[in-house]
């Protein structure tokens, strides 16, 4: 039976925060906000799971209520959001899920000091395919996901230009019967310092110290990062800016030994399994490698263009952390008043030489191309076309996935109270 994290702790956190960033507030003059929203949508895919073994369309109706409430003051913010989705398939079994997220941040800020605390939890799957995670492709068998995070910082001007900015992070995922395809629980904690000098108006440079561990329960295995990173922002126009950072980092992983070790195959039915192939031996590792990051926006009259890669290294169910390259194109282009139409554009490709399911390397694309209609001011309707392909390193052909996408999301006004 996996070993899952008390999430009551997050809770507490929730609870904490609340209260305790409440009370200047009440002795303020506030503005609170409540904006609710629903989604109802419709969506056909052809391989809903990114499988290469025989399997059927789906059909598929997602109905996701939510709701945003905030208030503020001049010096003090609090936003929290909370929805829920059903999701329910006809034409292959298994499928079903309700899904829900949940987030809360707070900010109070004074002369020269931010502090900023975010807690969620959310509950998902590793196949969906409206987020790409470093759990996509890596399985094909739908399991449920729980994660539940918060993260402290502090950021404090030294001078008129010079900003220094402290962050913790810690997460916590757990998978319902995820053992039995090769998913593990797992805690990731991270720390990091920033500081930032801005040259001029256009241009600000910045150095960051990093500091993550993860660590795997179940297994015992558990790595430890230190990185360092170099960067530049530059406004090029008042339409245009790109960031670039590049540095390295240096892995140490411990990986206990007398756990199964697993190899996906083909059995004599031609099925895909999961096979166990031995018991693997303590080792230790030590690892080095670049990591950098870069981002390109630019805007005109009706046309907006976002760019964006990476190269990082990851948490995942896979008993280990993964490098992962990244690319992002996003493209938005308004038609009318009421009409946009857009292109998505994302790959991943993702090394996991050291979890528990051996050569499971993958590059995993995706497309997106839709169009979004305001009906009224309350009313829009969005109409999409996705593609998703994945090739893991253990088939000899890739799995592609084809969707069609018809939702309506209704939106009303936003309601502000002043007290």
């Amino acid at each position: 039976m996996p070993v899952r994290y008390h999430s009551g702790v997050y809770v507490l956190v929730l609870a904490c925060q609340f209260a305790v960033l409440s009370i200047p507030i009440a002795c303020q003059a506030a503005e609170w906000t409540v904006e609710p929203s629903a989604l109802f949508g419709f969506v056909y895919n052809d391989n809903v799971n990114l499988t290469t073994q025989p399997h059927s369309s789906v059909n598929s109706n997602v109905i996701t209520p939510r709701l945003d409430l905030g208030v503020h003051t001049q010096a003090w913010q609090i936003t929290g959001s909370a929805e829920a989705s059903r999701r329910r398939y006809s034409g292959e079994s298994g499928q079903d899920r309700d899904d829900n997220a949940f987030r809360l941040s707070s900010a109070y800020q004074s002369n020269r000091n931010v502090w900023q605390l975010n807690a969620s939890s959310t509950r998902d799957s590793p196949i969906a395919d409206e987020q790409t995670s470093s759990d996509t492709g890596a399985v094909q068998t739908p399991k449920i996901r729980e994660t539940h995070g918060f993260s402290p910082s502090w950021t404090r001007m030294l001078t008129e230009r010079t900003r220094l900015q402290l962050m913790y992070q810690l997460n916590d995922t757990s998978y319902v019967n995820g053992q039995s395809v090769g998913l593990y629980d797992y805690r990731y904690r991270t720390a990091s310092a920033t500081l930032s000098n801005q040259l001029s108006t256009l241009s600000q440079v910045f150095v960051t110290g990093g500091y993550s561990a993860f660590h795997t329960p179940v297994t015992g295995n558990e790595s430890t990062t230190r990185s360092f990173q170099v960067g530049i922002t530059q406004n090029f126009s008042e339409s245009t800016q790109g960031t670039l950072a590049a540095g390295a980092r240096r892995t140490e992983t411990l990986i206990q030994g007398g756990e199964p070790f697993y190899k996906f195959s083909f059995n004599e039915s031609g099925e895909l399994v999961l096979a166990e192939i031995g018991v693997t031996s303590d080792r230790r590792l030590q690892e080095t490698s670049s990591v950098f990051s870069g981002s390109l926006s630019k805007k005109y009259e009706l046309t907006s263009i976002n760019i964006s890669f990476s190269r990082s290294l990851a948490p995942s169910g896979s008993g280990s952390e993964i490098e992962q390259d990244s690319f992002d194109f996003r493209l938005n282009r308004t038609m009318t008043p009421r009409l946009n139409a857009y292109i998505n554009l994302n790959s991943v490709i993702v090394r996991d030489d050291q979890g528990n399911i051996s050569n499971n390397n993958r590059p995993y694309y995706h497309a997106d191309l839709g169009a979004n209609w305001a009906w009224t001011r309350e009313l829009s309707l969005n109409m999409s076309y996705g593609y998703s392909r994945v090739k893991r390193e253990f088939e000899d052909k890739a799995a592609i996935a084809n969707s069609a996408r018809l939702t309506l999301i209704y939106r009303p006004l936003k309601t502000s109270i002043s007290r």
